[in-house]
């Protein structure tokens, strides 16, 4: 049964400046944050990426999504960055009037396996009024390896526990473009995987879309939830009234694009 929940991501590229090291968007930030106050009539989870905080350093020593020795120095200098950002979100939603509670990465996955029983607490607190926060880090996975876990496998993980009945994703584009040239913003995407659905080729292919790296992988990810039959919806989050617009009324009425199931027939884009 669909969980009456919103799962929101706050993408890096939202919340800081990507191409100046270490540089959050307080202005956007502090919108997300209002409109997360506003929103009383549904429970939240949020999840946030890491910018050019995280990513900055995860560069800088080396660090990959692969299980690794990484140099110790490196890791503890990538979860500090990954805390000092959440502290300045966590300082503008106390600010704006939410009641956030920051649940490490860490405490949340073991042997790179999600704990059902910690995300199950995330939704029992979301009840409550507590807006859980989370975010893409480093972790150890085991055998002294670690490895970068993003927000958006998170939010893959979390939105097959919950369930719930809105997924976001808040970026800083105006939804999936159909190439960067023009930027028209394509309205649906329906699909299995990203190749499937007409999102991403190789050099002998056509492909109606060109994908960043981190777009592309929001884009593997969304369609894993959506596999699940639930909708997500990609909107920009530097005009915060369109994650209201999603929380709100959903992929009906909103501007951004929404990624759905794959047909039976074939994936499909619009």
């Amino acid at each position: 049964m669909r969980r009456r929940l919103a799962l929101i991501k706050m993408g890096g590229s939202v919340v800081t400046f990507k191409d100046r090291p270490l540089s959050a968007n307080n202005a956007a930030i502090n919108g997300i944050a209002r409109v997360i106050s506003s929103l009383k009539e549904i429970p939240i989870i949020l999840v946030h990426g890491g910018g050019s905080f995280g990513h900055y350093w995860s560069v800088r020593y080396g660090m990959h999504t692969k299980p690794a020795r990484y140099d110790a120095h490196g890791i503890s200098i990538v979860h500090q960055s990954m805390i000092a950002l959440n502290q300045i979100i966590i300082g503008s939603m106390i600010k704006n009037g939410v009641n956030p509670y920051t649940i490490c990465a860490m405490s949340l996955i073991n042997h790179n396996i999600p704990l059902k029983a910690k995300i199950d607490q995330m939704y029992a607190m979301a009840r409550t009024g507590i807006v859980p926060i989370t975010f893409g880090d480093v972790i150890h996975i085991s055998d002294g390896k670690y490895s970068i876990l993003s927000g958006d496998v998170i939010m893959t993980f979390i939105a097959k526990i919950l369930n719930p009945s809105k997924v976001i994703f808040a970026v800083n584009t105006e939804g999936i473009y159909r190439n960067m040239e023009e930027k028209e913003t394509i309205q649906e995407v329906t699909g299995s995987k990203v190749k499937d659905a007409g999102l991403f080729g190789n050099a002998r292919e056509q492909t109606p879309t060109d994908i960043t790296g981190g777009m592309r992988r929001k884009m593997e990810e969304a369609l894993k939830i959506s596999s699940k039959g639930v909708e997500v919806m990609i909107v920009n989050g530097l005009k915060p009234e369109r994650v209201t617009q999603a929380v709100q009324f959903g992929p009906e009425n909103f501007e951004g694009t929404v990624v759905r199931a794959r047909s039976r027939r074939s994936g499909r884009v619009r």
